[in-house]
């Protein structure tokens, strides 16, 4: 959650942890260079004698605005041309399906439907999303739709007199919601990997805590935030990596020298007087502060800042317990699975066949899992394992030290000697899920939700359990788009209680497209 505080901003930790796109999927550090000038600035007199100096002291210089601009235009121009791209083709779009409707009446509108979408660049604007790069992409996300939402219903009903133009405005509603977070998406990871592009950041931390939170910025190059200077006023930390700059008066010369126009703070263990001193000092020099609260246990992505008189406060939202998301997400995965259902039906055919072909058994498999308030239940899969599967487990434990040490921590083997060669090709397609969507149907398991566990396992989720019970498991998850089997099993418990105190159907359909990508690349999956 990032709200406003006197002029700068807030961001949970564990959010900005845990939730950056980057974060969930790259976990190595990358290394960011800094050219260190060979000769330091003059200090800047941390202490003026007059407010005007103090005033002086704060603003840029112009050749400093030149390397903000400059580094501004960089920044966004190729975000914006990623819209202007992808709303010329939602036009287009939904220009070739008017075709098929009415050819004739569609021919008044093909000049016009390759621009007629690019006055959304405005309100996208006025949102935000090019001034704040680093939004959470399914903050972004919800923020797209409801803005193509809103624009394309209100000019489908003002042009619901001349058909068939709604039909335009459905088809541009319908290729925006895709291509433009899609088109944003690649643009961020085509341009991650080059260092002109971002804002350098400072980080300003204590101890351990300021290189983990310099590491944590370096591992998800997608938000734009590139620590490029790290400070400890605790002066604790002198080693990172990134430069370590803990001489005050130095670090602000370096500062308005590279032109550093943002920072992001990590200060839990300081009193809220030090804190604030803090901010006013650092917020004279920088006029972008993200400050992390030390607040992972609250479900903060959906909070929202409340002022009651003078108390000031987070309402923390639970849509676990409205009953109208409730009904959202039934509707959506039963839709969702009768659709596949339908599609894949020719699949799961042919794979049921070639299941009993090539192997003595069963076609499909269940398994009893823990559900949704500790109900259990059978997990249906296609069979991939041989019919004597535990006597050849114990065996290949018995005789592979390594192997009982890995199925100890992880509860999986990399090299399983239980599965079929059938079942191998099932597992790393994940088509041996695909049984799951009766379990969908039955109201047993979501499309999305943590994944299902066994009754050995609930010892590993400790005080988390209730929170896992508290929804159904799904077919997929973050735990599935993080890297599936290549995830420790604490940092799926992790992920597991994140989903649960986070939920919203903008989640879900965030996991859902990252699902999609993954199945693609086939991360994680053994």
């Amino acid at each position: 959650m990032i709200k406003e505080y006197r002029g700068k901003m807030e961001l949970d930790l564990d959010q900005f942890d845990g939730l950056f796109e980057d974060q969930i999927l790259e976990r190595r550090p990358r290394e960011f260079e800094f050219d260190m000038p060979a000769r330091l600035p003059e200090p800047v007199d941390s202490a003026p004698d007059s407010e005007a100096d103090a005033q002086v002291c704060s603003a840029p210089h112009s050749a400093e605005l030149g390397i903000i601009f400059r580094r501004a235009i960089r920044t966004v121009s190729p975000i914006v041309i990623a819209d202007v791209l992808s709303l010329m083709l939602c036009g287009l779009f939904a220009y070739g399906v008017m075709r098929l409707f009415d050819p004739a009446a569609a021919a008044h509108y093909r000049s016009m439907s390759p621009i007629a979408l690019l006055p959304l660049l405005v309100a996208y604007g006025m949102a935000g999303l090019y001034t704040e790069i680093w939004v959470h992409p399914i903050i972004e996300l919800r923020s797209f739709t409801q803005i193509n939402s809103i624009a394309l219903l209100a000019a489908a009903a003002g042009g619901i007199m001349a058909p068939p133009f709604p039909i335009w405005c459905a088809a541009a509603w319908l290729a925006a919601v895709v291509l433009v977070p899609m088109f944003r998406s690649l643009t961020r990871h085509l341009l991650s990997s080059h260092r002109w592009w971002g804002h350098p950041t400072l980080v300003i931390g204590s101890g351990a805590g300021a290189d983990a939170l310099a590491r944590a910025l370096a591992s998800a190059p997608r938000s734009g935030l590139r620590p490029v200077l790290l400070t400890d006023p605790t002066r604790r930390c002198w080693v990172s990596v990134a430069p370590v700059m803990n001489d005050p008066d130095q670090l602000e010369s370096l500062v308005r020298a590279e032109g550093i126009r943002h920072a992001v703070v990590s200060l839990p263990e300081l009193s809220s007087a030090r804190m604030s001193e803090l901010l006013d000092r650092f917020g004279g020099m920088i006029p972008h502060l993200l400050v992390l609260t030390d607040a992972s246990t609250l479900p903060t992505l959906w909070g929202a800042s409340r002022r009651c008189g003078r108390l000031t406060g987070i309402e923390v939202r639970n849509g676990l317990l409205l009953a109208t998301l409730g009904v959202v997400k039934r509707a959506f995965d039963l839709s969702i699975s009768l659709v596949l259902l339908i599609c894949a039906l020719p699949l799961i055919i042919g794979l049921m066949i070639l299941v009993k072909l090539t192997s003595r058994g069963p076609i499909f498999f269940g398994h009893v899992r823990i559900g949704q308030h500790g109900k259990r239940f059978k997990a249906w899969k296609f069979r991939s394992m041989h019919l004597n599967a535990d006597s050849i487990l114990r065996e290949h434990l018995d005789k592979v030290a390594h192997a009982q040490a890995e199925w100890d921590r992880d509860q999986k083997l990399r090299r399983d000697p239980r599965v079929t060669r059938i079942g191998m090709l099932l597992r790393k397609t994940s088509l041996d899920e695909l049984p799951q969507i009766w379990n969908v149907l039955k109201g047993d398991m979501s499309l999305v939700g943590p994944r299902p566990i066994v009754q050995d396992e609930v010892v590993r989720y400790g005080r988390v359990f209730r929170l896992y019970t508290s929804v159904k498991p799904g077919i997929t998850g973050l735990w599935q788009v993080s890297g599936r089997n290549d995830v420790g099993y604490e940092e799926r418990v992790q992920l597991d209680q994140f989903y649960v105190r986070h939920w919203s159907p903008w989640l879900d359909i965030y996991i859902l497209g990252r699902t999609v990508i993954t199945l693609l690349y086939r991360n994680g999956a053994y």
